[in-house]
C-alpha cells in the first residue's frame, strides 16, 4: 500500500504534450540570485520532446557626464528543439539542439562637439563595448529533476559553433570628417556551460 501510494504521489509531475514551460536562472552564490536576463519558454509536443525559445534582451543608457550619452542594445533568441528520455518519475533527462542569433548595437554622442561628435558601433575609439552580430548553433545535454508537480530545477551543458562579426566603429569628429574602424569576423568552437540553475514551472 506504502509503494502504490508514493507512486501515485508522483505520478503526473512532468509536462504532457501541449503544455508549456517558463524559467529563469537561478545563481544562489551571486549577489543577483534570480536572474531575469535570460528567459526560456518550452511547448512540449508529447511528454518526450518539446520546442524551445530562450531569449534575452538588455538595454543601458549612460549619461554620467554632462557631454556625452553612451547607449548599448543588446538582443539574443535561441530556438531550438529537445528530445526528453524515460528517466525517473523526476527526472527528466534530454538533448536538445539549438540556434544562436544575438545582435548588439552602441552609440556614443557627444552633444556640445568637443574632438569628436558622434561614435557608431562601440563606447570608445578603442573598441569598448563594440557592436556584433552573432551566428551559431549548439548541441546540448541536460536534466530536469521535478521536485514538486509542476515545478522543476535543472541543468544543461553543450558544445557550441558561433560565427561573430565585429561591428564597424565610425567616428564622426567636429567638422564633419569620419574615420572607420572596421569590424573583423572570429569563428569560435568549443563547449558551453551555463553555471546557473535552471528554475521553472510548467503551465
Amino acid at each position: 500500500m506504502l509503494t502504490s501510494l508514493s507512486f501515485a504521489q508522483e505520478v503526473g509531475l512532468k509536462p504532457i504534450a501541449k503544455e508549456i514551460t517558463a524559467e529563469m536562472n537561478f545563481d544562489p552564490f551571486s549577489g543577483n540570485a534570480l536572474s531575469i536576463n535570460y528567459l526560456r519558454f518550452r511547448m512540449f509536443a508529447s511528454d518526450r520532446s518539446a520546442y524551445r525559445m530562450g531569449f534575452a534582451a538588455s538595454l543601458r543608457s549612460d549619461e554620467s557626464q554632462s557631454d556625452l550619452k553612451r547607449s548599448y542594445f543588446e538582443f539574443n533568441i535561441r530556438p531550438g528543439y529537445e528530445k526528453h528520455f524515460a528517466g525517473t518519475e523526476r527526472l527528466s533527462p534530454y538533448v536538445a539542439a539549438e540556434l544562436d542569433i544575438a545582435i548588439k548595437k552602441s552609440k556614443v554622442t557627444n552633444e556640445p562637439g568637443g574632438t569628436f561628435t558622434e561614435i557608431n558601433g562601440a563606447w570608445s575609439d578603442n573598441g569598448l563595448e563594440r557592436g556584433f552580430t552573432r551566428i551559431g548553433v549548439n548541441v546540448i545535454a541536460g536534466t530536469d529533476f521535478y521536485f514538486a508537480k509542476h515545478f522543476y530545477v535543472g541543468t544543461e551543458f553543450g558544445f557550441g559553433l558561433q560565427s561573430v562579426s565585429s561591428s564597424d566603429i565610425e567616428i564622426t569628429f567636429t567638422g564633419g570628417n569620419t574615420v572607420e574602424n572596421n569590424g573583423g569576423r572570429t569563428l569560435q568552437i568549443g563547449p558551453n556551460f551555463n553555471s546557473s540553475i535552471r528554475l521553472g514551472f510548467v503551465f
